[in-house]
């Protein structure tokens, strides 16, 4: 919106600009009548420009952004009379002022472009005219009206590089345009590639007949924009040539030996299926980049021509080219046997990490008879760089590749080198003897055991190997800890992370992994020792990450709205990684936070807001409020700067943002928590609101450890309450916010069609959706199906009949939901394993599935009320139902969303006593360091974890006993405020 108002800086008038900044429209248009009249007077000389035309253009605008319907009637038509006005407008401002306010209500109006295409050819000289016809049209992705704009601007200004490369551009983004049909995608697409083309040859004739016009390419942003043109347009040969080019090419004045344009050659090669060139390319580039060797550079990039790219290119050329189209050259003997040849170079490059790297690629590729030799380089890579914290992501997509035996023999390989070098760890002098090398490589070790060994689908019978497992990894953690001087209880401001974090998450996802597969005690010190390594190692944000996901898992959003804060995302992160936290965060944690607590307030030593997940939810949203402003002003200096290529992609960037699946989670998120909460709308977020055809995937799984096998669950999924949320759950979501807005609001002027119909098949959303969130979707349904019948007011006996028996269907299958409900909510104590988590079998604490049966029950009531609302107030006014019969049978449905409440309140009020004692906290403290008398025999992982924890100032029994009160503390905030709203009528 801040940009669409620039149009209007020119105003002399700060009054009128300042109440439309504010969207204080009445008072806009009370000062512009106020101006209109004294013009009429001939009172001012100066209020747009002075003239009449201004002055209307500015009314209409304002009449139609206000809310009553008379004004905007007023608006439209004042707003039409200016249109379609013989003469045209063509008034500078007026039209400026027109275009102006359609931005802002993102009206599309092909008049306003006749307008302007009219001012312009009234006054084809003035540039800022036509500059600003063209911005006003791209500011709105309107690509045809910016063609328009930009051709009409090439037209009367034929030699200037702008409008000549804004053609250009619009085609080729009107060329991608969903909107658009099939053949004016074509002529686009087309007219693009030959402006291009034409831009190309202009080079050559500009270099040896000097600079005649601006429609020339300059910079290698401009060769890589024409480059995507021409991809597009399926021209590879004819962008390799520009690329091989003396006037264009990589090596050209324009060029400037771009490595980007490097890549695109090497690309481009294998889209044209010139396999053979694409191999002898990438050949001389490695060749360059050999370390050790007498011949002259052919290509002249040196050691950048060892890039993975290239050998990863290099390879499957080699692999796909058949043998005999590989003679072509008798003297080249690389051409004989390519994979000789790249056996050969690989050999020249020796211990080099692309080339190791590039050595499995190909082993991996081939399918027969290559895995032993597949697993001896990986064993190879290992010894070379285990002691690197990239050796392990490198290994990784290789040795999951592996079958039974040849991964079982890597493995052992593996443990049985560590083993032989366990004395450069540990010797008998401690101090002299440690070497954080091969400390670093044991701990490699371990991660390649978990992936192939630990985080595959066991049996119970392995569980001793896995307690084993954990042991070993908390003891290299804890040595980690010894030899990097962090072992206190202090946090570090280091940027980066330590030799023994990797050890410590090991050991966090192992105990997860024991977790659900026998005994949920280790969850409680899983969390223990990730806030521990947190605290230790404030950089390791996989800790951090991990930890808002488990306590979201367990009940208690304060410490994950913490975990969060303590992530410090911040700007473009938010859409990526916000989902961390606002997940269903508003059926775990809907309402703002308290600090009922104040104990817990000054242990936590953190403000309200930055604790609050709803508030952290909200900050997302602002975000991406402003983003929408923030992101048009960066494109738009990529086109006053003329990067076409970087425009490009700054604009598919903004696009996944404005359209990616976090924005509508955290959108729906907000609108259900302040449903159930009640909270006080303080922003309008309904500039965010339009769904596309289509969502683009952009949530970062980055800080959750990626350690399992490839056929294996992941740790997210494990962690993951409720599973991964898929376009199945966005659009059931979507629809029953639609559902809820049309119960709430029958005015026909400002309803909203229902769009937001679920795609996927009915199988699919019962899979992907919770329990919960699947009975309140059938819910919504039915509620939808009764608000529909009275919309479309059927007048015939016949249909009314039909309509009758419709709605009565529709009524009873709410009423019977809601008794399934609520007999399911009566019974959650008996069903333990559904909505606690148990700790021990004395020591049972509310889950997240607690608070989400809850708060979804909660919401699916208030929908079914509301819907009851409606339907009395529109059977008053078109009467289909008996209204005796229906007031019965509303009154049972009522009394049940009553009860509901009353269960939920029960239900909380138990556990918030049984917390809010330390009864619990004895036997709490067991499961983490073992019982009283308890020997490494009896319990191996306690065992271990009081050795870790004895470490800290107080000892193991003190700092477990903190986080546990902590810990139950926060559960007792959280069911305080669960009762709070379910004391509420």
């Amino acid at each position: 919106m801040e940009l669409a108002l620039r149009g209007l800086e020119d105003l002399p008038d700060l009054q009128i600009q300042d109440a439309i900044a504010q969207n204080e429209w009445r008072r806009a248009l009370q000062l512009v009548e106020k101006r209109e009249r004294k013009l009429k007077k001939g009172q001012i000389n100066d209020w747009l420009a002075l003239t009449k035309l201004s002055a209307k253009a500015c009314k209409s605008s304002v009449l139609l952004m206000l809310t009553e319907p008379a004004k905007q009637r007023s608006g439209r038509a004042l707003l039409d009379s200016l249109l379609v006005r013989n003469p045209p407008v063509v008034d500078f401002n007026a039209v400026q002022t027109i275009q102006t306010f359609a931005e802002l209500r993102k009206e599309i109006d092909p008049r306003i472009d006749n307008m302007w295409m009219q001012a312009a050819n009234a006054q084809p000289n003035d540039e800022e005219l036509h500059k600003h016809w063209f911005q006003s049209r791209f500011r709105m992705r309107d690509w045809q009206g910016a063609r328009k704009a930009a051709m009409t601007y090439t037209k009367h200004f034929p030699n200037r590089r702008e409008p000549f490369f804004w053609t250009i551009f619009v085609n080729f983004m009107a060329s991608r345009s969903l909107t658009d049909q099939d053949n004016e995608r074509n002529l686009c697409r087309t007219m693009a590639y030959r402006m291009c083309a034409k831009a190309a040859e202009a080079v050559a004739l500009d270099t040896k007949q000097g600079l005649k016009n601006g429609r020339v390419l300059r910079t290698v942003d401009d060769i890589v924009f024409l480059l995507d043109v021409y991809e597009s347009e399926g021209k590879y040969e004819e962008a390799i040539a520009v690329l091989d080019s003396d006037a264009t090419g990589i090596h050209s004045t324009i060029g400037k030996q771009s490595w980007k344009l490097v890549t695109s050659k090497i690309r481009l090669l294998g889209l044209a299926n010139r396999l053979l060139d694409q191999y002898r390319y990438c050949f001389e580039l490695l060749e360059d980049a050999t370390p050790a060797k007498d011949q002259p550079q052919v290509h002249g990039f040196g050691a950048l021509g060892n890039d993975g790219y290239v050998w990863t290119s290099l390879i499957d050329a080699a692999l796909e080219l058949p043998f005999h189209d590989c003679i072509v050259d008798p003297e080249a003997i690389f051409y004989h046997d390519t994979r000789v040849a790249v056996g050969t170079l690989l050999d020249e490059y020796n211990t080099d990490r692309n080339a190791m790297c590039a050595g499995m690629f190909l082993l991996s590729r081939l399918h027969t008879g290559a895995e032993e030799a597949l697993a001896d380089k990986a064993f190879e890579y290992f010894t070379t760089y285990g002691h690197k914290t990239f050796c392990f992501d490198d290994l990784q997509p290789y040795v999951c590749a592996m079958g039974l035996p040849v991964m079982q023999r890597f493995l052992l390989k593996v443990t049985t080198w560590l083993k032989d070098r366990r004395d450069g760890i540990e010797g008998q002098d401690h101090e002299k003897s440690f070497d954080a090398n091969m400390l670093m490589a044991n701990i490699t070790g371990r991660k390649l055991e978990y992936c192939l060994l630990h985080s595959r689908d066991r049996k119970s019978e392995h569980d001793t190997d896995l307690t084993a497992f954990i042991v070993e990894c908390l003891r290299c953690y804890d040595l980690g800890l010894e030899h990097s001087g962090n072992n206190d209880e202090k946090p570090k401001r280091f940027a980066e992370r330590f030799p023994g974090d990797d050890a410590g998450l090991l050991t966090a996802a192992a105990l997860l992994k024991f977790a659900r597969e026998s005994r949920s005690d280790t969850m409680l010190q899983t969390i223990i020792l990730l806030e521990e390594l947190s605290t230790r190692s404030p950089a390791c944000y996989e800790a951090i990450g991990t930890l808002v996901l488990l306590y979201i898992r367990v009940g208690v959003g304060l410490l994950a709205g913490r975990s969060y804060h303590r992530l410090s995302i911040k700007n473009i992160q938010i859409p990526t990684l916000s989902w961390l936290l606002c997940t269903r965060v508003s059926t775990t944690h809907p309402h703002t936070l308290r600090f009922q607590n104040s104990s817990l307030r000054d242990d936590l030593q953190i403000s309200q807001v930055d604790a609050d997940p709803i508030q952290h939810l909200k900050q997302a949203l602002d975000y991406h409020l402003h983003i929408q402003d923030t992101d048009q002003q960066e494109v738009l200096e990529f086109l006053e700067a003329e990067q076409y290529a970087s425009l490009h992609r700054a604009m598919a960037n903004s696009l996944v943002i404005q359209n990616g699946f976090t924005k509508y989670m955290l959108l729906i998120e907000w609108a259900r928590a302040q449903r159930i909460a009640r909270l006080q709308q303080e922003r309008n977020y309904g500039p965010l609101s339009d769904q596309p055809a289509t969502t683009f995937a952009n949530r970062d799984t980055i800080p959750i450890p990626h350690w399992e096998h490839s056929d294996s669950r992941s740790l997210l999924l494990d962690i993951m309450p409720g599973g991964w949320p898929t376009d199945a759950w966005l659009y059931s979501q979507l629809a029953i916010a639609d559902t809820f807005d049309h119960a709430t609001n029958r005015n026909e002027s400002t309803k909203k069609p229902n769009t937001h119909k679920n795609p996927t098949a009915h199988s699919q959303r019962q899979q992907e959706l919770s329990r919960e969130e699947n009975a309140q979707y059938q819910t919504a349904e039915e509620c939808q199906s009764i608000l529909d019948i009275y919309e479309l007011k059927p007048s015939e006996e016949d249909a009314k009949r039909k309509a009758s028996v419709s709605l009565q269907e529709s009524l009873d299958t709410i009423e019977k939901q809601q008794m399934s409900v609520n007999e399911e909510l009566a019974t959650m104590r008996s069903r333990v394993y559904d909505y606690f988590w148990m700790i021990t079998d004395e020591v049972i604490a509310p889950s997240w599935l607690f608070f989400h049966s809850a708060y979804t029950g909660l919401d699916t009531a208030i929908l079914i009320q509301k819907t009851l609302d409606a339907v009395e107030t529109e059977n008053r006014k078109f009467r289909i139902l008996d209204s005796k019969l229906a007031g019965e049978q509303f009154a049972r449905i009522r009394k049940q969303c009553k009860e509901l409440r009353s269960i939920v309140h029960a239900a909380a009020k138990v556990l918030y006593y049984e917390f809010s004692s330390d009864r619990h906290h004895k036997e709490m403290l067991y499961t983490v360091v073992g019982r009283p008398g308890y020997t490494k025999e009896d319990d191996p992982i306690a065992y271990a974890f009081r050795s870790h924890l004895n470490k800290r100032t107080g000892g193991a029994d003190k700092v477990a006993q903190g986080y546990i009160t902590r810990l139950c503390q926060t559960w007792c905030e959280a069911l305080q405020n669960l009762l709070d709203l379910t004391s509420k009528p």
